[in-house]
C-alpha cells in the first residue's frame, strides 16, 4: 500500500538514574559516597534512503522510542550508553510539528540525516555531591527524559519530471515508453491509483520521471484522487502536461486551463515551473487535423505545443527523450542549503522558505534552546503559587528524586545561588500590605505560596522570611 503521510510520537531514550552507594572496603569503615552515574539514552535519528519508497512501515506505529540508558551501581562507574534509533525514511520526506505545522526537517538527499530527538542528561550518583557542608550526600539524580516530539511525516517524491494530465490522457503509456517502469494500463479513467516513478536512461543521462494519478477540476480543494498526490509535483524540475489529441479542440483547451489552475492553486510556484506541452495519441488523428488542432490550441492559450507523440506506437518518443535532456541541466541545483555536522546533514537557517498555498514557512526548526541555560523567569500562577522556567533550573528539578530530603534541599540551594529566592521574596513582599508584613514562618493565617519547577512542586514554608524595610 502506498502511504505518503503518517503521524506519530518520537521519544529519545531516557538517561539512566544515578545511584546512592557508599564505599565499603576493609580497613575503611566510613567510606564516602561511591554511587555511579546513569548511562546515555539513545537519540532518534531520521535518515533518507532510496531503499524505502513509502511511509507504510510507520502506518501502525504511533509511538517510537529509543532505548534508555543503563542504570549503574557502585564504584563510581558509568552506565552503558544505549544505541541510537535510526529511522529510515524515503528520500523526499518532509517532517513537521503535528501541532503547529512548523517544518522540522526536509530530507531530500540520499544518506541525509537529522537528529530529531535528543537524550536528556544522565543522573549523577551521590559521588558527585559531597562538599564542605555536605560530606555524606544521601541522594542521587534521576535520569532526565529525552526530547519528545509529535510529528507528521509527509512524503513528497523527488523526481526530475512530473507527468500530469486528466485521467486517461495516456500518462502511464508515456512513462512506460520512456522509462523502466511497467505501470498498469487500461482503457478507463483512474487506472493509476498511486504515483509511479521510473528512470529514463538516455545518452549517458539519467532522469527520474513521475507519473501522477489523473487530476480533475477541484483537485486542489480535495476532490477526486489526484488531490492526494499534488504535493508530489512540488519538487519536479519540469512538468510534462499531457493532452489527449483525440478530444475536440475546445475540450483540450479547457482541460489544459483546468489542470494549470489546480496546480497553481495548490502551489503558487507552479506558475513559474518549466513546462512541456505534449499532444498524446497522435496516431489516432489525421495529420492535417492534428496540425490544425495545434494552431487552434496555441492561438487560444498563447502556449507552444512542444511535441505531438504516440507512446503506444512509439512515434517521436526518442525526440521526447532528447527534448527532456536538453531542457533539464546536467547538474541538479540544490533547492535547499545544507550544512554538515557530526550527525549528518541538517537544514541551514539561511535557506529560502518553502511556499505552500501562498504561505512562507521556514525550512529550519531549531531543536536546541538558544537561551542562556542559567537564565530563568518567574511567573505568578492563578492559584497564587509561582512557576519558574529556565533550562538549568528545570533540568535540576526534573532530575531530583523528591523522596530524599538532601536532593530537595539541593534544589533550594541552586535557586538561592541563581538569585531566585531573593526575587521570590521581593515578589511575595510586594503582594502583601504594609500592615500585614511579618516573619511569616509558621503563621497559620498566611498561606505561603509554593513554587513549581520542572513540573514539580516545592514548598517555600520556612525558607522565605519577610521584613518590613520601610
Amino acid at each position: 500500500m502506498f502511504i505518503d503521510e503518517v503521524k506519530m510520537t518520537l521519544k529519545a531514550g531516557k538517561w539512566g538514574d544515578g545511584i546512592i552507594s557508599w564505599r565499603r572496603e576493609k580497613y575503611i569503615p566510613k567510606g564516602g559516597p561511591f554511587g555511579g552515574d546513569g548511562g546515555n539514552g539513545g537519540n532518534v535519528i531520521l535518515m533518507a534512503t532510496t531503499h524505502e519508497t513509502t511511509l507504510g512501515k510507520f502506518r501502525h506505529q504511533k509511538i517510537i522510542q529509543a532505548e534508555d540508558g543503563e542504570k549503574w551501581g557502585t564504584q563510581e562507574c558509568h552506565g552503558a550508553t544505549a544505541s541510537n534509533t535510526i529511522l529510515e525514511v524515503p528520500v523526499g520526506t518532509l517532517v513537521t510539528d503535528s501541532e503547529d505545522g512548523t517544518v522540522i526537517c526536509d530530507l531530500t538527499t540520499p544518506g541525509q540525516k537529522f537528529q530529531i530527538c535528543e537524550w536528556g542528561r544522565g543522573g549523577f550518583g551521590n559521588a558527585h555531591f559531597p562538599s564542605s557542608t555536605r560530606q555524606a550526600p544521601n541522594f542521587a539524580e534521576l535520569g532526565d527524559a529525552g526530547t519528545i516530539r509529535d510529528v507528521k511525516m509527509e512524503l513528497k517524491l523527488v523526481a526530475d519530471v512530473g507527468l500530469v494530465g486528466l485521467p486517461n490522457a495516456g500518462k502511464s503509456t508515456v512513462i512506460q515508453s520512456i522509462t523502466n517502469v511497467k505501470p498498469k494500463i487500461a482503457a478507463y479513467a483512474f487506472t493509476t491509483l498511486i504515483p509511479n516513478l521510473g528512470v529514463m536512461e538516455w545518452r549517458d543521462r539519467s532522469l527520474v520521471i513521475e507519473d501522477v494519478p489523473g487530476l480533475i477540476e477541484g483537485a486542489s480543494e480535495w476532490k477526486g484522487l489526484g488531490f492526494q498526490f499534488l504535493k508530489h509535483i512540488d519538487r519536479c524540475r519540469i512538468i510534462i502536461h499531457l493532452l489527449d489529441a483525440t478530444q475536440w479542440e475546445e475540450a483540450m483547451i479547457e482541460n489544459y486551463r483546468v489542470i494549470r489552475k489546480e496546480l497553481e492553486n495548490w502551489n503558487a510556484d507552479m506558475a513559474n515551473k518549466d513546462e512541456l506541452i505534449i499532444f498524446s495519441k497522435a496516431e489516432l488523428v489525421d495529420p492535417e487535423q492534428l496540425e490544425e488542432m495545434v494552431k487552434i490550441f496555441e492561438k487560444a492559450t498563447k502556449k507552444k505545443i512542444d511535441l505531438t507523440i504516440s507512446a503506444g506506437a512509439y512515434i517521436r518518443i526518442d525526440e521526447l527523450k532528447d527534448l527532456l535532456i536538453q531542457r533539464i541541466p546536467d547538474t541538479r541545483e540544490e533547492e535547499l542549503i545544507l550544512v554538515e555536522d557530526d550527525d549528518g546533514m541538517i537544514q541551514s537557517p539561511d535557506a529560502e522558505p518553502l511556499t505552500i498555498r501562498g504561505e512562507d514557512i521556514p525550512h529550519y526548526y531549531d531543536l536546541k534552546r538558544q537561551n542562556d541555560p542559567k537564565r530563568c523567569t518567574i511567573r505568578k500562577r492563578e492559584d497564587g503559587d509561582y512557576e519558574i522556567t529556565g533550562v538549568r533550573i528545570e533540568e535540576i528539578a526534573r532530575m531530583t528524586d523528591t523522596r530524599y530530603t538532601d536532593g530537595v534541599n539541593r534544589v533550594y540551594d541552586v535557586m538561592e545561588r541563581m538569585g531566585v529566592m531573593r526575587k521570590l521574596k521581593l515578589l511575595i513582599s510586594d503582594g502583601i500590605t504594609r500592615e500585614d508584613r511579618w516573619f511569616f514562618e509558621g503563621e497559620a493565617d498566611f498561606k505561603v505560596p509554593a513554587v513549581w519547577v520542572g513540573g514539580k512542586k516545592f514548598s517555600l514554608e520556612g525558607l522565605i522570611f519577610m521584613q518590613d524595610e520601610r
